[in-house]
């Protein structure tokens, strides 16, 4: 296929705005036009529904087993943890369980402060629940993927890796029924900001007895202590959410009821969304110019990418690696698609994210890719291929009909053409392509059931880390499978230090992984909706986690 028809495929993608990624920072925010404290002002009207599309099935909605952006969204909502992060993406004190909280002079303690508060089954929401929570996800039984996001806390490691056997070593006490203490091997800045992920989130331990496997499965397993409730559940289709009468702050909650669809092909959300059966939508691209003066444009600290299998016997040579992720041309494919809206990626960690002193961490680091992977590369690639097949033993003809995993929506099969064109023209590689649900190719993915795959990342928390200890030596994100004990090493002392050298290790670590090619970044994402002007008090935040429809309400 020559570029001219290259191109043209680029112009009929989709913008990737809520694609259910495997994450669940960025320095900035974006609230919908008006807040919850204006509602009062303004008229709001009889029905109090929201419609919304929620992409797909949530995998899970289990909170120590759950690790999508998709089931995130509704957990968020049907679930409070000690805290909520306020619009800049900051905790902030008494907004949801924890009323307040106390840190000792070296930051290593904390004592959470619990509300007085019900689930939905009017049972009391205790201290105990989140100690149990908390070490559920600890548990190596639960097998967690999330449960190194509590290794900032004294043995939780250990007891996640089984080194420990008594939960009572962990740093995690309920002293009380309205106090928690946490008690972290040394002073993390970031701790606070993951307190709202899925895994810090309560679960019932008398229920997940009760219930086993099934524990939040259907809407009969299941049982709230957040705004909303799930209240109906047809899987694969449908999910809908009502207000939860015993929820401790239900005063402050407009919406009787969310509905969310489950569908990700771009024709059926237009067609919705301009009948009126959507209230909100991310825009496909071809109706941007359509819609360019209602647009509502949303940052997020996310970074899209190809991962490689390390243990695949074309992709463990770097070379190869390197060969395919300089192939590509990202600076015209985002131009072309999305008209700059939506940049390139030139490293791991996305634009915005905090560094050291007052720059951001990319400003810090560099723009890694940017002399390689700007389509200017395309015959250096092509000698790194032909050296690293030689190194293994193998031919160009050897390599065709290789596959590239990616999700099964037409937004990433189009996306995937694109670069399946790449790599045929600049390489000589026949790349197939094989298309998965969200679920099985996540699943395809832990059993390193690929060769190479398309992947995203959307930050957890405000801070590096939460991209860069995703690539340690058999961590729970780390597809890739690859394993470098400098990295590790390094992301260890960005774990127990502070300040300067904290940054610095991880400024060190993108470096290594950029340069093995362990994943090949390609672009950043800015979420772009349409949005029924009568819906209003939305708070949308840049990570994974979002602040859900709390304070959402419909005006006349």
């Amino acid at each position: 296929m020559k570029r001219t028809k290259l191109l043209s495929l680029l112009l009929v993608f989709v913008l990737v705005g809520s694609l259910a990624l495997t994450a669940c920072g960025g320095d900035d925010s974006s609230t919908d036009e008006g807040s919850k404290d204006e509602s009062s002002s303004k008229e709001l009207a009889e029905e109090q529904v929201l419609r919304m599309n929620w992409n797909s099935e949530p995998p899970s909605l289990d909170p120590q087993i759950s690790q999508d952006a998709t089931s995130s969204r509704i957990l968020i909502d049907t679930l409070d943890g000690l805290i909520r992060l306020n619009e800049e993406g900051l905790p902030e004190e008494g907004s949801a369980m924890a009323e307040s909280w106390e840190v000792n002079e070296d930051g290593t303690e904390y004592i959470f402060k619990l509300r007085d508060a019900k689930w939905s089954d009017g049972e009391p929401v205790t201290a105990q629940d989140f100690e149990y929570s908390w070490l559920r996800g600890l548990d190596p039984k639960t097998a967690s993927t999330y449960a190194y996001m509590l290794y900032d806390i004294v043995n939780a490691e250990a007891y996640n890796s089984g080194d420990i056997k008594d939960s009572a070593e962990v740093g995690i006490k309920a002293e009380d029924e309205k106090t928690l203490k946490v008690t972290l091997k040394s002073p993390n800045p970031a701790f606070l900001s993951k307190l709202q992920n899925s895994i810090f989130l309560p679960a019932r331990q008398d229920k997940v007895e009760e219930w086993g496997e099934k524990y939040a499965s259907d809407v009969e397993y299941m049982v709230s202590n957040g705004a909303f409730k799930v209240t109906e559940w047809e899987h694969e289709n449908k999910l809908v959410m009502e207000k939860n009468d015993n929820y401790w702050d239900a005063e402050n909650v407009t919406l009787d009821k969310v509905e969310g669809i489950m569908t990700s092909d771009p024709n059926t959300i237009i067609n919705l969304y301009e009948t009126g059966e959507l209230d909100v939508i991310n825009v496909p691209s071809q109706y941007l110019e359509k819609y360019k003066d209602d647009l509502i444009k949303s940052p997020e600290a996310s970074t899209f990418y190809y991962t490689f299998n390390t243990e695949n016997e074309f992709f463990k040579n770097a070379k190869i690696r390197k060969a395919f992720g300089m192939a590509i041309d990202r600076e015209k494919i985002q131009q072309a698609r999305t008209e700059g809206i939506v940049p390139p990626a030139w490293a791991f960690v996305p634009p915005g994210i905090p560094g050291p002193g007052d720059k951001t961490f990319r400003e810090a680091n560099g723009e890694l890719l940017k002399d390689v992977g700007n389509g200017s590369s395309a015959e250096e690639a092509k000698k790194l291929l032909e050296e690293g097949l030689e190194e293994i033993g193998k031919t160009v003809e050897d390599m065709n009909g290789i596959k590239f995993l990616t999700f099964d929506s037409e937004n990433s099969l189009q996306r995937a053409q694109i670069w399946q064109q790449y790599w045929k023209e600049n390489l000589g590689v026949e790349v197939g392509i094989d298309t998965a649900t969200f679920k099985v190719k996540i699943d395809r993915e832990n059993k390193k059931d690929f060769a190479f795959s398309y992947s995203g990342w959307v930050g957890d928390y405000n801070d590096p880390m939460t991209f860069m200890d995703m690539w340690i030596t058999d961590g729970p994100q780390n597809t890739a499978g690859w394993s470098n004990a400098e990295y590790d090493e390094l992301i260890k002392t960005a774990q127990t230090t502070t300040g300067e050298e904290r940054m610095q290790a991880m400024m060190d670590a993108e470096k290594i992984l950029i340069d093995e090619m362990v994943v090949s970044p390609t672009d950043h994402s800015v979420k772009i909706y349409l949005q029924n002007p009568k819906v209003d008090g939305i708070v949308r935040l840049p990570l994974a986690i979002t602040n859900g429809y709390k304070t959402a309400y419909i005006t006349k």
